[in-house]
């Protein structure tokens, strides 16, 4: 496990090396590639690419899900890793630095590395299951830890959504934040707002419908800093579950609040 791990946060700074030229070069991708979606797209597979050939070469056994390729994806969560090469392609789309590369290896349904890089601010955050969560940056590396917060009142809590169509369930638990006192936002990424709360600087983390490989890394992270997430077991490869973690200390209120 440990050559898997070193290996994945070594991948997930190549591939964001990738992605980050991809961003650089956006305005005139755009217009080469024929507009702004022919951009994401290329931008997406490449880099899902990258990472795919170099796990094949370095874990031939290895399967791999990327979010690219999910729809041809067959058979359980063993033994195989799991990855989003750009997560938060609107973001990434528009030139707003919240967005990342996220790589998780995960045996029998369970992420045992998590791996979330963050190109623009430079900041790798990893996990190996057992062995704590991880932060690395041009100061040093340090450990993560979830923050202290034990009220909902005046916690800062991120309520990931899409905006395709209007949502009972969405519009509700808002409602109850409101009136919980409960600072909200919504950064649209999902695996590096998780790497956010696994750091402390979120207090949690909340969306009702998430692929696979945007929460499971990410998931890791959270328990390796000592928070509390949410049981997240898909079972398929494009079916989407609700994704909860945070502090412990508001982890139950959470929970109950998130009831409809």
């Amino acid at each position: 496990m440990n050559d898997r791990y070193a290996f994945a946060c070594a991948l997930a700074r190549k591939a964001g090396v990738l992605a980050l030229d991809f961003w650089n070069r956006r305005e005139q991708l755009v217009v080469e590639l024929k507009g702004p979606g022919d951009f994401v797209s290329v931008a997406d597979r490449e880099v899902e690419q990258l990472v795919r050939a170099e796990l094949a070469a370095a874990f031939p056994d290895d399967r791999f899900l990327g979010e690219e390729t999910a729809a041809g994806f067959a058979g359980t969560f063993d033994r195989c890793w799991i990855v989003d090469p750009i997560d938060g392609t609107h973001n990434f789309l528009r030139g707003i630095p919240y967005w990342n590369v996220a790589i998780a290896y995960v045996e029998k349904s369970r992420a045992e590395i998590g791996v979330v890089f963050d190109p623009s601010q430079d900041e790798l955050f990893h996990a190996e299951r057992g062995g704590g969560a991880w932060r690395e940056s041009r100061s040093g590396t340090v450990a993560l830890h979830t923050a202290s917060t034990s009220a909902l009142d005046g916690a800062y809590i991120a309520f990931g959504h899409h905006d395709r169509s209007p949502e009972y369930r969405y519009l509700e638990i808002r409602r109850r934040m409101m009136d919980t006192g409960i600072a909200m936002r919504n950064f649209g990424s999902a695996a590096l707002q998780l790497a956010h709360v696994a750091a402390g600087r979120l207090d949690g983390f909340i969306e009702l419908e998430l692929s696979i490989w945007d929460a499971i890394g990410g998931l890791l992270l959270v328990e390796e800093a000592g928070g509390y997430t949410a049981p997240f077991v898909p079972a398929r490869a494009t079916e989407k579950v609700p994704c909860l973690a945070c502090a412990p200390g508001i982890a139950a209120a959470l929970v109950e609040l998130t009831k409809v």
